[in-house]
């Protein structure tokens, strides 16, 4: 195995860290896996929404904010791609399941960059449709995940 490979391995060995953790609502496990200034990012938040969080504290507020706002029940897509940059990994997602505060679906999709830096994430970057958000939540989608912008 090249130091190359071994690299990625650990990439993706994060991610499904990531994932696992995120999924059990493990927080404080989760955010062990950050860089100390590693930086959150939604680059299509809608108007209203704040689209960074940067450094383990700010991410660590906005998740726990955000958690249990969403019934999730099914994953019906996840995928993972090595890239040719070692530290990066991409993941697609498609969800299938409800807004908690009303009872609409929230079927959304989504793509992940993870980008690492010595073992830890050091950038995350999501697209996902502010649509799904704003149709499964109403007039309280823009706080529905934490504080607004």
């Amino acid at each position: 195995m090249t130091p190359e490979d071994d690299i990625r391995a650990r990439t993706l060995q994060l991610v499904g860290a990531y994932r696992t953790l995120m999924a059990e609502g493990r927080w404080d496990a989760w955010i062990d896996l950050w860089c100390e200034d590693g930086v959150l990012e939604f680059p299509f938040a809608p108007a209203g929404r704040r689209p960074t969080y940067r450094g383990r504290r700010d991410i660590l507020d906005y998740m726990k904010a955000a958690s249990g706002k969403i019934a999730i029940d099914a994953v019906a897509r996840a995928r993972i791609f090595p890239m040719q940059d070692p530290t990066v990994a991409v993941a697609e997602f498609a969800i299938k399941g409800r807004a908690l505060s009303t009872g609409a679906p929230y079927d959304q999709r989504y793509v992940v960059f993870f980008e690492t830096r010595d073992g830890k994430l050091a950038h995350y970057r999501e697209y996902w449709n502010p649509l799904v958000s704003m149709a499964a939540f109403g007039e309280g989608w823009a706080t529905a995940f934490g504080a607004p912008q």
